[in-house]
């Protein structure tokens, strides 16, 4: 219950929908009732209810209709800035279940980008395999992988459609992942990866490339993946290079 206090009211109510949100009182697509019946429900101001919708907006976690309303978003897919992991590593570790919808494997001469990523010549082949990924069924993802040829020879004898590739080279090669060089960039769809993510021509996209190493420092694979921007966010703690920090809550607490 919205109540007067140190706290402003529409952060109040923007906590309060946050949290039925969170606890599936409101599923995703489902529509949040009107400004009229939020300001009856909790007996607040239309300014303050409007207030504490657009923050929920500006959060990802609403979106609005013109002349429709004011609906619940899809739960964004957090992956970890930081973390080394896989695409269905990292979607299973959050809770949701990875999949692929479409799959084709094939021997390719290196082109320029994976040749100097991989650290072999230009007229090398290279295993490439791209997958369309899901989560929850919904296409999130289209990811191209490209092994060098002494790795790649024994990962097309794997079952790949559904499995998370990072484990297949782990567990059933036996290859230990150490590190990744990793860049992430803005990107948009042109025709046929929009076909692919089932979004319009244009759309933004996060582009992310990666050099996976192994512990003898030898490259393993090289990925470019596009990932649909409205389902995905990167989180990752940063610090700055001169703060202590052996006791930040504390540092933080005596600056109020």
């Amino acid at each position: 219950m919205v109540q007067p206090g140190r706290t402003p009211l529409h952060i109040q109510l923007a906590d309060i929908i946050r949290s039925q949100i969170e606890s599936g009182v409101f599923d995703a697509g489902d529509q949040l009732p009107t400004e009229m019946e939020l300001m009856k429900q909790h007996e607040l101001s239309s300014s303050t209810v409007r207030q504490a919708v657009l923050a929920l907006v500006g959060e990802g976690l609403l979106y609005r209709r013109a002349g429709k309303g004011t609906f619940v978003a899809k739960r964004h897919i957090g992956r970890d800035l930081l973390t080394f992991s896989g695409f269905s590593e990292e979607a299973v570790a959050r809770g949701f279940r990875p999949g692929t919808r479409h799959m084709t494997v094939g021997w390719r001469s290196a082109e320029a980008v994976v040749a100097a990523a991989l650290n072999v010549p230009t007229d090398e082949s290279v295993l490439t395999i791209e997958r369309v990924r899901t989560i929850d069924d919904e296409v999130v993802a289209v990811e191209t992988v490209s092994f060098v040829a002494a790795i790649g020879g024994q990962m097309e004898k794997l079952d790949l459609a559904d499995t998370s590739l990072t484990e297949d080279l782990e567990r059933q090669l036996g290859v230990a992942l150490a590190r990744a060089r990793q860049e992430i960039r803005a990107g948009t769809a042109r025709a046929r990866l929009a076909k692919a993510l089932d979004v319009p021509s244009g759309t933004a996209v996060l582009q992310i490339d990666r050099t996976a190493f192994d512990t003898a420092d030898r490259a393993i694979y090289f990925s470019s993946s596009s990932y649909r921007a409205d389902r995905y966010i990167y989180t990752g703690w940063i610090e700055r290079k001169s703060a202590s920090i052996a006791q930040p809550r504390q540092l933080i607490g005596r600056s109020r």
